[in-house]
């Protein structure tokens, strides 16, 4: 009797091999247009009675209209998560999971209630749900192996799309230059998680809270460090080295000569390294870019100008200075209040400092000269909200009885 149910036994083995040798084509022959998309982007996550859990999608991938089932397993990082549930999301799909403890597989098969039932493709069909092993416990693509999946017995391709830690961005273009402020940011989530706070040492002794923020060098190698934290309460700490080279620092000065009619501009711009080899100045009026070293210029209609010395350096950096001129007196703003403007660029909000009280306007306006705020300020720091404005530069113009001080801030 025990041979009899010993030969079964091995008949039925053979029985299970031969069958799943059987939907499993070839490698060769594999439908790679028809792919299954476990889809850990859309990934939700929750607490209940103290557990945490992961839900997300599954969705269908093909040019065949026609899919009446689908089947897959795979195996799982068993110490980041446990399997929980599967449920259907489309009406008239049956979805069935078995968790093996033995094999440690997750497997599934999804097929219609009806014979003509044909698969939704392109939207999410089922949903897996698992426990995790810790609130913050990260889900990534790696942790999934071993995995077979079918198109109606059909061996077909599958993909795990799951969120990676991104890299502090930089919002600063190459290179990164001394008396530059280099600007730096980082997405709102991190593993799917939404971030609540920032925390950035920027290797030069400088800290911020801000998600986007900026901050200046001198020449040389820096490891920018942030900490963030989601609404979970979870830390990642990520770095990015950057390298700092020695850049121009543009300056000018502005004299009007009444015989001539026109400003007659001094380049001021000093380098410690290396050599200035182009002059860029923008009049601030109509008239074209000019670029050479110490320029006289006429404006056609009497008022200020924002003028723009840009001045770049053999090794490819830039460096530039706004002052505001007088179409027939001169430079304003030579010795004026010692004001500093940040973050710049700001995606939102910025501030400006002042090293002693100042009491007058902060005007703000548009690269067409369109005031698009004005108020009365006093104080040694005042914050320019940009929340409401388009993405663009803006000018801000800090104005009183002595004179003005003007700032060309980026919107992002």
């Amino acid at each position: 009797m025990n041979k009899i149910l010993l030969f079964i036994f091995v008949v039925s083995l053979q029985q299970v091999a031969f069958s799943q040798n059987h939907l499993q084509k070839p490698h060769q022959e594999k439908a790679l247009n028809d792919t299954i998309i476990f889809d850990i982007n859309q990934a939700v996550y929750s607490n209940a009675g103290g557990i945490n859990y992961i839900e997300f999608p599954v969705i269908l991938k093909s040019s065949n209209l026609a899919i009446n089932s689908f089947d897959f397993w795979f195996q799982f990082d068993l110490n980041k998560m446990t399997y929980e549930s599967t449920t259907s999301l489309i009406t008239g799909l049956d979805a069935f999971s078995n968790y093996n403890a033995t094999n440690f597989y997750l497997s599934n098969t999804s097929s219609g209630t009806s014979i003509t039932f044909n698969m939704p493709l392109n939207i999410p069909v089922i949903k897996l749900k698992f426990v995790l092993a810790t609130a913050c416990t990260e889900i990534t693509a790696n942790d999934f192996s071993n995995v077979t999946t079918l198109f109606d017995g059909d061996v077909s391709s599958y993909k795990f799309v799951a969120p990676t830690e991104q890299p502090i961005q930089l919002v600063s273009p190459d290179p990164l230059c001394t008396h530059n402020f280099i600007g730096f940011t980082y997405p709102s989530t991190i593993y799917g998680q939404a971030i609540t706070a920032y925390q950035w040492n920027f290797g030069n002794g400088d800290l911020s809270t801000q998600q986007t923020d900026s901050t200046q060098y001198v020449q040389g190698a820096y490891t920018v460090s942030l900490n963030v934290t989601t609404t979970d309460g979870c830390t990642h700490t990520l770095n990015r080295d950057v390298t700092i080279l020695e850049g121009p620092q543009a300056a000018f000065s502005a004299v009007f000569n009444s015989g001539l009619n026109a400003q007659v501009f001094t380049d001021q711009s000093t380098i410690l390294s290396g050599n200035i080899n182009q002059y860029e100045w923008n009049y601030g009026d109509a008239s074209p870019n000019e670029f050479i070293q110490n320029p006289t210029h006429s404006y056609q209609n009497a008022g200020s100008y924002l003028v723009t010395l840009t001045v770049t350096s053999d090794n490819g950096c830039s460096n530039s200075y706004d002052s505001i001129v007088s179409s027939s007196d001169g430079i304003f703003e030579l010795d004026f209040y010692s004001m500093a403007l940040s973050p710049n660029p700001s995606m939102e909000n910025c501030q400006i400092v002042a090293d002693r009280y100042f009491v007058g306007t902060m005007i703000i306006e548009n690269m067409n000269g369109q005031v698009v705020c004005e108020r009365s300020v006093q104080g040694s720091q005042f914050p320019v909200d940009l929340t409401s404005y388009a993405k663009g530069t803006y000018v801000v113009k800090m104005t009183n009885q002595i004179g003005q001080k003007s700032f060309k801030v980026i919107k992002m």
